[in-house]
């Protein structure tokens, strides 16, 4: 992100944390179940499994759908039904739920047998049966409608150094060279590099994390000003990792809309003012 402040950045990871709406498992109904696990904790396991939902915006939102309890415009239903005839027992996971319909609403990894949820294991003679529906919601409402694992901003570093200022050691070549090397490892990301002499820092700065161990390397080596390490205000370097349920450019560019929506809400308010003066 570029000619932006903070203020920008921190509001587009807020609204990817809050308000980017999702689907996800909202009702459980559980018909039979003789696992090791209580009805609640297979519930929750089941709300907390991300779904496709690419076309989520194809949804509504169940409080505001005319319907009066659940309708293919605002929910999506799953069936599950897992006996287990085996000795060596049985795991259910999130590829045993069952789109009721044609709906393209369905677990990530559905189409994966090595990579599906874990929702909980069967032994022998056990069995678990319910109906789930899922709904579309925002993160504020709850955790489980968050597409992203984890969103995160940091300034974009700029790093200066001054390969003249190693003369003040007054060093062999030999010593010179041992002196740099124990610099440029000095930092526990290894954004320095050491080629032919010149310490470098350009093709990994953005491992940079401001610890300052550099700086304080060369304050012990009795070098003076020899790197220095500024944020650049405006620029930031953005992490986000989707939890599979809708793709990462998906989310910032959704995050992107609702802030539109945001502004321009404010705007209208503040014309709505305006003219009752």
């Amino acid at each position: 992100m570029k000619n932006v402040d903070t203020s920008m950045a921190n509001a587009i990871r807020r609204v990817i944390l809050a308000e980017v709406p999702t689907m996800a498992i909202d009702l459980v109904e559980i018909e039979q179940n003789t696992s090791c696990l209580h009805d609640e904790f297979i519930a929750h396991r089941l709300g907390l499994v991300p779904l496709i939902s690419t076309n989520v915006d194809d949804y509504s939102y169940s409080r505001e759908c005319s319907c009066t309890s659940t309708c293919d415009r605002c929910s999506v239903e799953y069936r599950l039904n897992v006996k287990c005839d085996e000795d060596k027992g049985r795991t259910v996971t999130s590829r045993d739920l069952m789109v009721v319909g044609n709906a393209l609403v369905k677990p990530i990894f559905y189409d994966d047998l090595t990579n599906s949820i874990v929702i909980v294991k069967l032994r022998k003679n056990q069995e678990l049966s319910l109906r789930a529906i899922a709904k579309k919601g925002v993160g504020k409402e709850h955790a489980k409608w968050v597409p992203a694992c984890g969103v995160s901003y940091k300034f974009e570093p700029n790093i200066t150094v001054r390969q003249d200022r190693f003369a003040q050691l007054n060093l062999s070549e030999d010593q010179l060279e041992t002196a740099k090397y124990e610099f440029v490892a000095s930092c526990p990301t290894k954004v320095f590099t050491l080629s032919d002499g010149v310490i470098e820092a350009q093709n990994n700065h953005m491992k940079c994390m401001y610890c300052n161990e550099c700086v304080k390397k060369a304050a012990a080596m009795k070098i003076n000003d020899v790197v220095t390490v500024k944020p650049i205000t405006d620029r930031f370097f953005f992490s986000l990792e989707s939890n599979g349920s809708i793709p990462a450019p998906n989310i910032v560019l959704s995050s992107i809309g609702v802030l539109k929506q945001k502004i321009n809400k404010v705007q209208n308010e503040i014309a709505n003012i305006n003219n009752n003066l």
